[in-house]
């Protein structure tokens, strides 16, 4: 008599896999997945907004007391929470390096937060919003004061003028003339 050999029975299934043999997903685990996506729906309902941050208007007056500010770099203000371009204003970044009137190199652009802190020194700040530059950030026309900052820093030589707003280059090419600030060398563009 010959014995057949059959394949030994299995007692237990095969729990590794969440598909049904006819290809399916399992009741047990669609309804995991759902709960799974009503409870992180839930949380993110209840998070406060502020958690996530949430972006100023670009549009309107924002300001801050002389104790609460902070110049970032030459064209760039940090009012209670907003980071603020001076519009129209295109200063160098700290670290570039530019020639002075006796041939010698110095960092214009922490020469530039330098004038900007002369100026805003003491003062409350108030920026009138108007829209987003290049990069995203909120810009503005702001004001220390009675001093017009855009006009300021660009009269002082430590900044380039765009053409968004009328007069800036007029200054710019005061400042030049003068050679004022990066306007210093002769070699100066």
């Amino acid at each position: 008599m010959v014995v057949g050999m059959r394949p030994p029975r299995r007692i237990f299934r095969n729990t590794s896999s969440p598909t049904r043999r006819d290809g399916r997903v399992g009741e047990t685990v669609m309804a995991g997945l759902v709960g799974a996506f009503i409870g992180a729906a839930v949380v993110l309902l209840a998070a406060p907004s502020e958690l996530f941050g949430r972006a100023s208007s670009p549009y309107g007056p924002v300001s801050a007391s002389a104790a609460t500010l902070a110049i970032v770099d030459g064209e760039t203000l940090w009012l209670n929470g907003t980071l603020v371009r001076l519009q129209g204003v295109e200063a160098p970044p700290r670290g570039r390096f530019c020639r002075n009137a006796q041939n010698e190199l110095y960092d214009c652009g922490a020469a530039a937060v330098a004038a900007l802190s002369e100026l805003t020194h003491g003062r409350g700040i108030t920026c009138e919003l108007s829209g987003r530059d290049v990069s995203g950030f909120p810009q503005g026309l702001c004001r220390a004061g009675d001093v017009d900052l855009n006009r300021g820093i660009i009269a002082a030589g430590w900044a380039h003028a765009s053409l968004e707003i009328d007069g800036l280059k007029r200054e710019e090419d005061l400042a030049r003339a003068s050679r004022r600030g990066i306007w210093a060398s002769s070699d100066a563009r």
